[in-house]
């Protein structure tokens, strides 16, 4: 059994009267892909968003690797090793794909590294490490031919990527992936699916997911933990939640579908 890497116990969000996240609970261990499902409203995106700081919690307690992270801010929590992506790419537009990545290691050098990258002299052992880790990501993603292009200049899958590689590029603890296959084709998202395989058995990453495609949460996830309206509602392995009648009901609204 592997350890724990992030737990969350009790988490509540509320927006005014309204119970976004009602005492969620989440346990994902360490090199693991944890598939998050739930129909549309069930609060994926907010309880994804209290794990990662960007809304603040009413209740409850968030630890990484055993250190309480519930009153920490998101920069700080990616500090730590946690990195995200969004629903919708979020690349800066005036800056190269290059410079995009390279913001996800801002925690570890503190000038604007991109400037030093263009010279292949007087950079120190940081920045060239930092070449190396951007390097290794866009080659393994299949965008190195875009690091110099802007994002207007990319297809929507090479946006999503660049985003996937800034979130990866200073090797986090556990990356969260927030329907990293939304507007994929079929075959992109089987592409997708293999580089996630990937990233967990090479990498030993730890990987959350959010998603609404099904057949690609319950293909590559080890377990999966499934909410609906703020609540957990089922957890287990792709087939135990995938069987459960609670589950059913949620997506379907009658327990006789099967």
């Amino acid at each position: 059994m592997s350890p724990l890497l992030l737990s969350a116990s009790g988490l509540t969000v509320r927006f005014g009267g309204l119970i976004a996240v009602n005492e969620a609970t989440l346990e994902v261990t360490e090199g693991e892909i944890h598939g998050l499902i739930g129909p549309n409203g069930a609060g994926k995106t907010t309880f994804f968003n209290a794990l990662s700081g960007l809304v603040a919690t009413a209740s409850g307690r968030v630890e990484l690797a055993g250190v309480d992270i519930t009153a920490l801010a998101p920069h700080d929590r990616a500090s730590l090793g946690m990195r995200r992506t969004f629903q919708s790419v979020q690349l800066i537009p005036q800056f190269t794909v290059l410079e995009n990545i390279l913001i996800g290691l801002h925690d570890q050098i503190r000038e604007p590294v991109w400037r030093s990258l263009f010279s292949w002299s007087g950079r120190s052992r940081a920045e060239d490490l930092a070449q190396q880790q951007v390097l290794d990501i866009v080659r393994m993603l299949g965008i190195e031919g875009a690091l110099f292009r802007v994002p207007a200049e990319l297809t929507f899958v090479e946006q999503r990527l660049a985003e996937i590689a800034r979130a990866l590029v200073s090797r986090p603890k556990i990356v969260m992936l927030d329907e990293p296959a939304a507007g994929l084709s079929p075959s992109e998202v089987t592409a997708l699916n293999q580089l996630l395989r990937r990233l967990r058995n090479d990498w030993n990453l730890t990987i959350i997911l959010v998603e609404h495609v099904l057949s690609l949460v319950l293909d590559v996830s080890d377990r999966v933990t499934v909410l609906d309206r703020g609540k957990v509602i089922s957890r287990g392995t792709p087939q135990q939640v995938s069987s459960d009648p609670q589950v059913k009901i949620a997506y379907l609204g009658d327990d006789d579908h099967a």
